[in-house]
């Protein structure tokens, strides 16, 4: 009888250690996550600039085939600022690679046909090409950046159309200058880029 309640007694001294040491092995985990904004551009992606010129004096150029617009638009759930750069600092013609024309004889502006508003720093987007013509580059050109109101958001909110416009029809010392390149009639062609990336900050004059 004794020795049966002394057997009794081990296992339940026994259950007692090992429920102490089931508790010593519980652990408490802790995570954190930082959600990176996401940001994606829509565009398609065999979009390049091709136009064909025909040189009709010293100081006359015929345009005989535009660039096409090229539609674009930003999803994003963070701020965003945009930069657009040449693929090559020339444009050069399709069926002769000697053929070349300097890039920032095109330029550009950027139409908003989205929600977020463009008109400054107060704005949702900051339009650097709004009331001009920025000249294509080589390097990149920072054209749009998020203004005081955040220009977070989808389609709807961030859709654009990129034209191209030619600088010399509105500038002549631009035009002279171009003419002294000895442009050749030609059907010429070159890439570009569009860079999004996220904003740290709001935009500053």
């Amino acid at each position: 009888m004794v020795k049966g309640s002394g057997y009794i007694l081990l296992l339940w001294l026994l259950s007692l250690v090992f429920a102490a040491n089931a508790q010593e092995t519980n652990l408490e985990m802790s995570m954190e996550a930082r959600l990176e904004p996401v940001l994606i551009l829509n565009i398609d992606p065999d979009a390049k600039i091709e136009f064909g010129i025909k040189k009709v004096n010293d100081n006359l150029y015929e345009i005989t085939k535009k660039p096409d617009d090229i539609n674009f638009s930003v999803e994003s759930t963070g701020n965003w600022n945009l930069s657009i750069s040449a693929s090559n600092p020339y444009f050069t013609d399709v069926n002769d690679s000697t053929k070349k024309i300097p890039v920032d004889f095109l330029g550009y502006t950027i139409q908003n046909r989205g929600n977020n508003w463009d008109n400054g720093i107060f704005s949702h987007i900051a339009n650097r090409s709004k009331d001009t013509i920025l000249p294509l580059k080589p390097e990149k050109t920072v054209v749009l950046i998020n203004g005081k109101k955040n220009n977070i958001g989808g389609h709807s909110r961030n859709s654009f159309v990129l034209r191209w416009k030619f600088i010399f029809e509105d500038e002549l010392s631009k035009m002279t200058r171009f003419s002294n390149l000895s442009i050749q009639d030609g059907y010429y062609v070159d890439g570009f880029y569009i860079t999004l990336s996220e904003s740290q900050k709001h935009y500053k004059k």
